[in-house]
């Protein structure tokens, strides 16, 4: 009977962790590796140059950026983050992880602890930065609050 026991458990702890596995390779397929959708509006400026000014959707119609200049592989540029939500949420420590689809690499390439709120153009927090991604292809820009993800924006990182 111990036996019979003993086999039923080990049985159980096999299931269970591969569905687990199952459960994880299962969400990175549901990943979406597609460019986010952007709006532009061409400004001109004091001096009558013609500039684009870019805005990028995140996936959950909480988060955006607005991009100063297209991402450059190893160029640093200002990105300003938008953000609608719980305010609580908003005030936690904010960080960037950056993944590559081509290589899987991940890389912090932004990071700022907890911060007061500063709403700017319709949201509830704004948030300047300066970001470089290391090279060329598409990224997916994940952003968390505290530990926990608030959303991401996929790039397309140019050749330098």
């Amino acid at each position: 009977m111990m036996k019979k026991t003993i086999w039923i458990l080990m049985l159980s702890f096999l299931l269970m962790g591969c569905s687990n596995t199952k459960q994880t390779v299962k969400e990175e397929k549901n990943v979406k590796w597609e460019e986010s959708s952007t709006l532009v509006q061409e400004i001109e400026t004091d001096q009558g140059t013609k500039i684009e000014n870019v805005f990028r959707f995140g996936d959950n119609g909480k988060l955006g950026i607005g991009e100063y200049g297209p991402f450059i592989a190893g160029q640093t540029q200002k990105y300003m983050w938008h953000f609608w939500g719980d305010k609580e949420t908003l005030k936690k420590p904010f960080k960037v992880i950056g993944i590559s689809k081509e290589t899987g690499e991940k890389v912090t390439v932004f990071q700022i602890q907890a911060q007061n709120l500063a709403p700017n153009l319709g949201a509830d927090h704004s948030l300047p930065s300066y970001m470089m991604l290391p090279k060329p292809g598409l990224w997916r820009l994940e952003a968390y609050f505290g530990d926990k993800l608030f959303g991401n924006v996929v790039v397309n990182v140019k050749e330098n």
